[in-house]
């Protein structure tokens, strides 16, 4: 049997995404690919198990959608954003979603996947990698505490700012006014020995990496 140029093509391009989904599924990591359309083009295990939860994510009629509407919205733009901006892994979005059945977030970095020069399909796609922040906020928060001697309160504060929220976003979810997220901001400061907000954000993600 002799195989033409095309099916070598067809055959190599076969493996390399038989490679990927393996070692995606090794390592665990929840990964999406989809097209500009936002219709789901491959799903890592990890991913395929975090969709079928329906909380937070999900796919409906081949669209990857966010439950909360201001979410999803966020989503979309994001995937379109990644793809017409033309940013690599270096220059990924990063957004989070909201989920009802767990206090923190998935977190999700996108970047821009180049079609082939041999490729059918219409447009770029987009990479999306998931983090669920639930799963290692527990171990943060005992770093945190042991390294700085934070409170509870001040420990949820410090992770809320890390997500990119105002101060008036922090109090909302809170359920405090803003001057009473000023004071832990004020305490936190001096506990974590820094001047400027960048500074306290930088630090406390540092303190979510393994030590």
């Amino acid at each position: 049997m002799t195989l033409t140029n095309q099916s070598v093509a067809v055959l190599e391009k076969s493996w390399h995404s038989k490679i990927l989904e393996q070692g995606f599924d090794q390592i665990g990591q929840a990964v999406i690919i989809v097209s500009s359309r936002s219709e789901v083009l491959f799903a890592s295990k990890a991913a395929e198990m975090l969709l079928e939860n329906n909380n937070g994510l999900s796919v409906v009629d081949n669209s990857l959608l966010a439950d909360l509407v201001p979410d999803n919205l966020r989503l979309q733009k994001a995937i379109q954003t990644a793809i017409d901006a033309q940013l690599t892994q270096d220059t990924s979005v990063g957004l989070y979603i909201h989920r009802n059945q767990q206090p923190k977030p998935y977190y999700l970095s996108i970047s821009r996947l180049k079609k082939q020069l041999d490729e059918r399909r219409e447009g770029h796609s987009a990479l999306i990698i998931i983090k669920d922040l639930e799963l290692n906020y527990e171990r943060w928060a005992e770093r945190l505490k042991k390294g700085f001697n934070m409170s509870p309160r001040e420990i949820q504060c410090v992770v809320l700012l890390t997500e990119r929220r105002s101060v008036q976003e922090v109090a909302e979810v809170m359920e405090i006014c803003t001057e009473t997220v000023r004071q832990y901001l004020k305490s936190v400061f001096k506990k974590m020995d820094v001047r400027k907000l960048h500074e306290l954000v930088s630090l406390a993600l540092e303190y979510r990496r393994n030590r």
